[in-house]
């Protein structure tokens, strides 16, 4: 283990980072000395299994073919490469914006559930919002065990306290951090592919586009709580049956929450609605009318519109526009595309109208999202 000083340490950790981003060689021990800053060596941290097994040196890692990697090569190079180095500031920067643009590590966990546990304590490093730019490849189950978090979930700003279990979809926007008014945030989390046999327990009531929302009793929390801890402790067995006793003890996760969510009185889904749900969060930025959804389910527009917002509580348009507005988020944050560019690539051919329905959702401007949510926070 390292002993030196922290500043030293986060520039280090950096400078690790930025060889990887170049494909550059490092070895395993400055590789798991930079995981575990990053993610902490806590009970549960993934770190643990992270580190498992790896070669002496590394030569081909996540960081390096991400799709944001070029940019980032290029905006960091005169800061690791000019006179003098990067600075700590700097370099704590640079690591929070290499981790949010991860995106293809998410292909690692298309065929199996991936569990751990992330601590948030305010002042130290790993205490930032966690954000990511673009559609995943599974479903993130987070459970709230300590603390509280801040989801935005776009039609609000949900505090989770321990029992609340908030579920992500591939689609949703990941945006979420320590409450500022805690000094401690944990959440247990289970990663895990979209089956076909999983998805009527999937059904959830919506806090936001795509991110849903459960809150657990004290007997119930105790229960789940239990079966993460579980789940994370098969993960890091080498048992032969690992893998089909955490899906055995994911699936009775799913399944209790299920029973949870139909305590809130959840109607089903008509599968014409869902298809229509399914269809306008893949084709968002798409022209289409009520006319054209309802030929695809072979309802007249009246009928369709009466059953879609008797089932969600939204017109067709207005879930729509919600769907365009967290992308829009997504990319202001995450990126330094013009907000004409932004506006087009969700739908909208007017820049102007795009900021007024922007504004409507987020109560303020593209620019002034961009500003509040930068990179360098």
């Amino acid at each position: 283990m390292w002993v030196i000083s922290l500043t030293s340490d986060v520039q280090g950790a950096a400078r690790t980072h930025w060889q990887m981003l170049k494909k550059q060689a490092v070895s395993n021990s400055d590789f798991t000395h930079c995981l575990r800053k990053m993610m902490g060596d806590h009970t549960g941290s993934p770190f643990y299994y992270m580190a498992r097994g790896l070669p002496d040196t590394l030569d081909n890692t996540i960081f390096h073919n991400q799709p944001s990697s070029s940019r980032l090569r290029e905006e960091w190079r005169e800061s690791f490469e000019g006179p003098g180095g990067i600075s700590e500031q700097k370099a704590a920067r640079f690591l929070r914006a290499i981790y949010n643009s991860l995106e293809e590590v998410d292909k690692a966990f298309t065929n199996q559930i991936s569990p751990g546990t992330t601590l948030h304590k305010q002042n130290d490093f790993g205490d930032f919002v966690t954000r990511r730019p673009h559609s995943k490849h599974g479903w993130s189950l987070q459970l709230t065990t300590k603390g509280k978090g801040r989801y935005n979930c776009i039609r609000e700003q949900f505090v989770a306290k321990p029992g609340s279990l908030v579920l992500l979809s591939p689609d949703a926007l990941y945006d979420y951090q320590r409450e500022q008014s805690c000094k401690l945030w944990e959440h247990q989390w289970v990663y895990f592919p979209q089956k076909e046999r999983w998805l009527d327990l999937l059904q959830w009531p919506e806090i936001g586009p795509e991110i849903y929302h459960i809150q657990a009793d004290d007997i119930n929390f105790g229960v789940l709580k239990t079966l993460f801890t579980q789940i994370y402790d098969i993960h890091l067995s080498n048992s032969e049956y690992a893998q089909q006793l955490g899906l055995n003890l994911f699936e009775q996760v799913l399944i209790r929450c299920r029973q949870l969510a139909a305590d809130t009185s959840l109607l089903p889904i008509d599968k014409r609605v869902r298809y229509i749900k399914d269809y306008i969060t893949r084709n968002f930025n798409q022209v289409f009318t009520a006319a054209s959804l309802a030929a695809k389910v072979g309802l007249s527009p009246a009928r369709l519109s009466i059953l879609f917002r008797q089932q969600t509580g939204f017109t067709m348009m207005s879930f729509r526009d919600e769907r365009r507005m967290a992308r829009a988020a997504q990319l202001l944050a995450q990126t330094r595309k013009p907000v004409n560019q932004i506006a087009q690539s969700v739908g909208y051919s007017d820049p102007l109208y795009f900021s007024r329905c922007f504004n409507q959702h987020l109560a303020c401007s593209p620019s002034q999202y961009r500003n509040q949510h930068e990179l360098s926070e």
